[in-house]
């Protein structure tokens, strides 16, 4: 809860600076924006570690195999990874941009399903008799 907070607090104050420096600089205000949220993501980067160690833990004892739950998380970590640049893109003001991030994004992201995508249908077709 007091990382949420502070969390919460900095991104406040953050938005207020940035919303300060717009009106006398709009670059200037787009930079304070994109730093503040750097600043955020690589915060919230901190606490991933044991949420990752806590499902490859579960990934172990449920039998899943350590390829799959890289995969999955390496589609996860992607997808964050593409909305921040999408976000960073429409607070720069480029929405048209933030568009073709999202959907380059989505497209990686496609690219990168297709193992686990073949491991599922091979699951399924050693099911049918």
């Amino acid at each position: 809860m007091t990382e949420a907070l502070r969390m919460a607090g900095f991104a406040a104050a953050a938005a207020m600076l940035s919303f300060t420096l717009r009106s006398a600089h709009r670059q200037a205000g787009a930079a304070a924006a994109m730093a503040a949220g750097l600043m955020l993501f690589f915060f919230a980067l901190t606490y991933i570690t044991p949420a990752v160690e806590a499902l490859r833990s579960l990934s172990e004892r449920a039998g899943i195999g350590q390829q799959t739950v890289t995969l999955l998380l390496k589609l996860v970590a992607m997808a964050y990874v593409t909305e921040f640049a999408a976000q960073a893109c429409r607070d720069a003001g480029e929405d048209g941009l933030a568009a073709k991030a999202a959907l380059c994004g989505k497209m990686l992201l496609m690219a990168q399903t297709l193992p686990l995508i073949s491991e599922i249908g091979e699951l399924t077709l050693s099911l049918i008799p």
